[in-house]
């Protein structure tokens, strides 16, 4: 992880909001953190940690975290981390919670996370920081921001928590393989079952039954074979005498049809000679009918066609003589149509005039009224100014009662302090007392038990160890009870003469006696019982004591914890107290100061009443101008507008033409508007009344035109079509002649019939044709049954015999079907049976890979062993610098139990407990060790750079080791490592190459300054 941005605000001692660019620090590759013991340094660490992880050191979330984090002096915190992850993504996380009304109470945290995509910061499912950073926030502060007296924390880790904390590290719960290879077995030995109970129904099928019924079907095929010969030549038989009988059948039929031919023939020749007959008058007459019917039908449409425009003439005549008449009597008024228009102007000018004159007499109306609030409005813009200066007065007066507010301000600080620390000292003996308690109760759990809590592990393990060897004890005694019982039975069944079971000897001189061993067997299966059932309850203990353990070591620590932060809220406190420097105050009496702070309350109060009042009088002050110039502006506005309406009174008396003024003088405005409705009425009508009636007239007088030529066409056409039909009578009395009818009537009769001529014509065809092939077809039937030697009873014997013949084959067909079937089917049981035979052996040696692998992966041990590995890594990584460090006297190393041991070459090379260095040597091993965690990290997730930060701690180095330890950081850099040193230590600030000071301002908070 690399950090590229911080801000912090309202967080601990942090009011204001403050801002770190890491880019300006990491650059290069070593920076510090400096500042006063309480300044706010370590700050900065935990906000990065509460931002990624929503966790602290500090505080947990029964401890009233949100109130106790947030600034006394602030309403908001808020935190803002931006950083680059080992993939080189970049990431934003935030957290906040603010201030409620009531000053301890405080809204719910609000985390949520981001990362920068296309330009844009988009949000993230979850705000966990371990999903980015692969670290829980545990191992975050082990490997990269290690807090403040945390730093040995790695380094004198129990070998178990060690264990796990490189299982989360380097993910070995890949090698934790125990529990797969328990499902891989319940599978494997579910399945193994599973085949016993399938292999157990296929005992019915064997080597022998198959082969009996392979020779069952061969022998079937045989007689199928055969039989399906003889049938075969029967059926070719009964097919040729079959087809001789149809063709007979067949002959038989076609005489008959040839018969029912014979009776239709003379209604086929007398249609034939009608069809001639109807042809021969269509073709010389229809033409010529329907010519006529058509002219006839046209002289009809024609005669009424005249008829309907002969009365629309007269109609149309009679429109327009009426339209005429009524043109007629409004052409005077029509002519004086303008006259009319310009009275109705000048109407509307005197309408105009009466409207202007009785505006202006309502705008001398409003002139006279409004004067009096113009002076009235003025007079109260003197009081008003009067009372604003008597007030100002007043004020600066109440101003100058004022009490020193610094000194109140630093009162309340120091009290509210003071209060505080209080507080927390009681929360924390309040704590330190249920820890206490509840350590008391964790050990009643190992005296419960007898057990001593040192070495309860052992102990356990021994008792284990006992029971495993006695009931592996039982088990073989178990196993040697069976075999006795087995050989009981073979001797119970021997008898003189037969061969023994086992040995094949025929004489038994010495039989085995039965000693009652099935008794011995149930007790020997009864103690196996009792002893599972002692060691299910010693793992149920071993849980027991192992949560019990965990609980005992995290109380302890936690109980240490609060001691320490008991012992150091103490010594705040008097600190605290001695900077108590106002004479006139006590520092364990409030009274003076609540009185002192009542006093300033109430100056406040008055100097607030007196700014509110000052600020409504001038508030009046400036209605109060407003107003005025409001009321002049109207005043004004109403003695211009009676200079406009009298201009244009004038202007419009002088625009009148037609009218007299005078004789409109007695007018009121709405006789006037009547007058100009009613001329402009008269106007509208006389000129809609033209247009309407010329329109009208025009379009009659060319209605009529059209009517009178278009009948007298009709005319003309009658007398044509008159003409035309005198010719066709003519023409038909010719032809009536030459085909020698009397009259027109018979032909109409004969071409009523309305003959298909097609269809009949095809009838008559059709009927020839089939009689020709009814006769040749009967001719070729009678050539084909000359030499057939058929006879009827040796067709119904062949037949009777082909019908058994065929049942006998579809019988043997059955039986050969179902010797098939079941062969196939004994085939593919047989089958299935060697299948599952071979995946039974199969299972069976899985089952002892898998007992085999059950007995590697058991109880984590490997990986413990891969945790070793890796352990045995980082010493070798870790010793590269510590030698140095150390100038080769000491060396890291890892014992059977992972947990780190030093080899001390001053003393032969023996081994001691890190717990026995010095405060200077164990931050040399743990800076090394935390150096070579960083570089497998990195190399794990191929990161560029890698960051991690180191809060105090150079306290413990003298000169020189100062000396070896900043040379090793500073080549840190070369090797992409980039480190953050937070330290009170001043003298650090010039081996640094970029810093940051945190100041703590009374008034400010933590101030951050770059260096």
């Amino acid at each position: 992880m690399l950090p590229l941005y911080l801000s912090i605000e309202g967080l601990y001692s942090y009011q204001d909001k403050q801002e770190i660019d890491f880019t300006q620090l990491t650059e290069a590759g070593l920076f510090g953190i400096f500042g006063k013991v309480g300044s706010g340094k370590s700050t900065i660490l935990e906000a990065i940690s509460f931002a990624l992880y929503g966790e602290t050191e500090r505080l947990n979330k029964q401890e009233k975290r949100a109130y106790n984090m947030l600034n006394l002096r602030s309403d908001i915190a808020n935190i803002v981390f931006e950083f680059l992850n080992y993939e080189g993504r970049r990431f934003r996380f935030t957290a906040q919670w603010k201030r409620r009304k009531k000053f301890e109470d405080t809204t719910s945290l609000e985390r949520y996370a981001y990362e920068w995509k296309n330009g844009s910061w988009i949000p993230l499912d979850s705000n966990d920081g371990a999903s980015v950073t692969q670290l829980t926030y545990p191992n975050f502060r082990r490997t990269i921001i290690i807090p403040q007296g945390q730093f040995k924390e790695f380094l004198e880790l129990r070998g178990k928590d060690r264990s796990e904390m490189m299982k989360d590290i380097f993910n070995l719960d890949r090698f934790d393989l125990g529990s797969k290879v328990g499902i891989l077995q319940k599978q494997n030995n579910s399945k193994l079952e599973q085949l016993n109970g399938a292999l157990s129904g296929f005992d019915a099928v064997s080597t022998e039954i198959l082969h009996s019924k392979q020779q069952e079907l061969d022998t079937a095929q045989q007689q199928l074979t055969l039989v399906k010969q003889e049938t075969t030549s029967l059926e070719k038989e009964v097919i040729r005498l079959t087809e001789s009988k149809k063709i007979r059948e067949e002959l038989a039929h076609k005489k008959e049809e040839v018969q029912e031919y014979l009776l239709e023939q003379p209604r086929i020749s007398q249609l034939e000679k009608e069809l001639q007959t109807y042809e021969t008058t269509q073709l010389a007459f229809r033409e010529i009918l329907n010519t006529t019917h058509s002219l006839n039908k046209e002289k009809e449409q024609l005669t009424h066609k005249i008829e309907q425009l002969t009365t629309r003439k007269l109609e149309v005549l009679s429109r327009l003589e009426k339209e005429e008449t009524e043109w007629k009597k409004i052409a005077p008024d029509f002519q004086r149509l303008d006259l009319f228009k310009a009275e109705s102007e000048d109407l509307k000018l005197l309408i105009s005039i009466a409207q202007n004159k009785k505006q202006q007499e309502a705008l001398h109306k409003r002139l006279q009224d409004g004067k009096p609030y113009l002076l009235q409005a003025q007079e109260e813009e003197k009081k008003l100014l009067s009372s604003i200066e008597s007030e100002e007065k007043r004020l600066d007066e109440l101003k100058n009662t004022r009490v020193d507010t610094s000194v109140l301000l630093a009162l309340e600080a120091w009290y509210q302090t003071n209060d505080n620390t209080h507080s927390s000292i009681n929360e924390l003996k309040t704590q330190i007392q249920r820890l206490q308690n509840e350590i008391v109760q964790t050990t009643k759990a190992f005296e419960e038990q007898s057990i001593p809590m040192d070495n309860w592990e052992s102990a356990l393990f021994q008792q284990e160890t006992d029971l495993n060897t006695e009931f592996t004890s039982l088990q073989q005694e178990e196993t040697h009870l069976k075999v006795q019982a087995k050989l009981s039975e073979f001797a119970d069944n021997l008898a003189d003469g037969q061969p023994c079971p086992l040995c094949g000897a025929l004489d038994h001189p010495y039989p085995m006696i039965n000693h009652d061993v099935a008794v011995n067997i149930q007790e020997v299966l009864g103690k196996q019982t009792e002893i599972k059932q002692r060691l299910q309850q010693l793992k149920v203990n071993h849980q027991v004591l192992t949560a019990a353990s965990i609980r005992q070591r995290e109380k302890n620590t936690q109980l240490a914890q609060q001691e320490s932060n008991l012992q150091k809220m103490e010594e705040k406190l008097n600190i605290h107290r001695e900077q108590f420097r106002w004479e006139e105050f006590s520092p364990t009496d409030k009274t003076t100061y609540l009185s002192y702070k009542d006093k300033n309350h109430l100056a406040e109060t008055h100097i607030k009443l007196a700014e509110t009042s000052l600020k409504e009088f001038r508030v009046q002050w400036q209605t109060a101008q407003s107003k005025i110039e409001k009321y002049k502006n109207s005043l004004a506005e109403f003695e211009q507008s009676v200079v406009v309406l009298d201009q244009l009174n004038q202007q419009n008396k002088l625009q009148i033409r037609q009218l007299n003024i005078d004789d409109f003088e007695q007018y009121d405005e709405t006789a006037l508007i009547n007058k100009k409705q009613e001329t402009e009425n008269k106007v509208k009508l006389l000129e809609e009344g033209h247009k309407r009636l010329s329109e009208s007239i025009q379009s009659l007088r060319t209605e009529f035109a059209h009517i009178n030529g278009e009948r007298t066409a009709s005319k003309e056409q009658f007398q044509q079509l008159y003409q035309q039909l005198n010719n066709k009578q003519a023409e038909i009395s010719s032809l009536l002649k030459e085909h020698g009818y009397s009259d027109i009537v018979q032909v109409q009769h004969i071409l009523q019939k309305n003959l298909n001529v097609e269809h009949n014509r095809k009838t008559i065809q059709e009927f020839n044709l089939n009689l020709q092939i009814l006769l040749r077809h009967i001719a070729d039937l009678e050539k084909r049954i000359i030499h057939d030697a058929y006879e009827e009873s040796i067709y119904q014997e062949k037949t009777t015999l082909y019908t058994l013949k065929r049942e006998e084959m579809e019988l043997q067909i059955r039986v050969t079907g179902a010797l098939e079937k079941e062969y196939a089917r004994l085939r593919v049981e047989f089958d299935k049976k060697e299948k599952l035979l071979e995946e039974y052996e199969k299972l069976t040696f899985r089952k002892s890979n898998l007992t085999t692998l059950e007995n590697l992966f058991r109880g984590s041990g490997f990986v413990n062993y891969v945790s070793s590995i890796h352990l045995q890594r980082l010493c070798e990584i870790a010793n590269q610098r510590f030698h140095r460090l150390t100038k080769n006297n000491l060396s890291l190393t890892i014992n059977e139990n992972n947990e780190f041991e030093v080899i001390d070459f001053l003393n032969n090379g023996f081994k001691r407990s890190v717990k026995t260095l010095s405060g200077g040597q164990a931050f040399q091993a743990s800076l090394c060790l935390a150096l070579a965690l960083a570089e497998n990290i990195q190399s794990m997730n191929k990161a560029d750079k890698n960051f991690f930060f180191i809060d105090e701690g150079f306290g413990t180095q003298d000169p020189e080791s100062m000396n070896t330890v900043f040379e090793t950081l500073q080549y840190l850099n070369k090797d992409n490592r980039i480190v953050g040193i937070i330290s009170h230590v001043e003298e650090l600030k010039e081996r640094i190459p970029r810093a940051i000071t945190v100041v703590n301002d009374t008034e400010k908070g933590s101030q951050l300054r770059y260096n």
